[in-house]
């Protein structure tokens, strides 16, 4: 029943859970030593503690896998569109030719009937813009509404990270081998007449002119083993936290 989008799945993977790979071979490295100092004994307790600690999805998680059932259940969708939510679907075939301007690649949008086109694994699902099966990976366009929104220093921004690490990770699980690197492209495309806002500068709009060169930023993204051990335990969580939900929805008036 429950049903995550990629583009929404940040709040379920924000935190840390268990411990990295580095802090594992510490404990084992500790685990493996017959006497320790008192140093060395509190590290391994520490280490023990947080591998050992129960995983606690945060308030924005739980919201989002709890609205996520109530979908199913009452039957229902949420959704809106913005003129830039808009223009990025109208324009994702011209920012994908800017892209290939720069970096003399010929890639396409995914479409329907692709191998890689619609992707699922458990609860979550999603359609990414670029699948590169040869170099496994994955490229998400980010067409940027005008001149003043477009990022010309690689931005951080936690949602959109995770929204393509989550299309390696199922890429990852479908296919049995490690879909490792991702990038984000923010692309500077002409806004369709359509969407020109009455109350701003039509130059900030009209990009023609501009040399290819400075009409793309990307940010390079990269699912570790880290990542993927973070993501199974997260998935796993709110799968147990659905069937809570679950059955408080069938319970609550009995």
């Amino acid at each position: 029943m429950l049903k995550i989008r990629a583009s929404k799945c940040s709040a379920l993977f924000t935190g840390t859970d268990g411990l990295t790979a580095k802090q594992q071979e510490t404990l084992d490295g500790l685990m493996s030593k017959v006497k320790l100092t008192d140093n060395q004994a509190t590290k391994r307790d520490e280490l023990i503690s947080k591998r050992d600690s129960p995983i606690t999805l945060g308030d924005g998680a739980r919201t989002l896998i709890e609205e996520s059932i109530d979908e199913q259940v009452y039957n229902y969708r949420t959704s809106f569109s913005t003129r830039e939510m808009t223009k990025g679907t109208d324009v994702e075939d011209e920012s994908i030719e800017v892209y290939n301007r720069i970096f003399f690649t010929d890639y396409r949008k995914m479409e329907e009937g692709d191998d890689h086109f619609a992707l699922s694994f458990l609860y979550a699902s999603g359609h990414p813009d670029i699948v590169d099966c040869e170099s496994r990976k994955v490229i998400d366009i980010k067409s940027s509404w005008s001149k003043k929104t477009f990022p010309t220093r690689p931005p951080t921004n936690p949602a959109y990270e995770w929204q393509g690490k989550m299309y390696l990770y199922m890429l990852t699980k479908k296919t049995g081998k490690h879909w490792e690197d991702g990038e984000i492209a923010y692309i500077l495309t002409t806004t369709p007449e359509e969407l020109m806002p009455d109350h701003e500068d039509d130059s900030l709009h009209y990009m023609d002119s501009l040399d290819d060169m400075l009409r793309a930023t990307v940010v390079k993204i990269q699912l570790t083993e880290d990542d993927i051990r973070h993501m199974d335990a997260r998935m796993f969580a709110a799968e147990m936290h659905a069937d809570e939900y679950v059955n408080f929805l069938k319970s609550k008036n009995k």
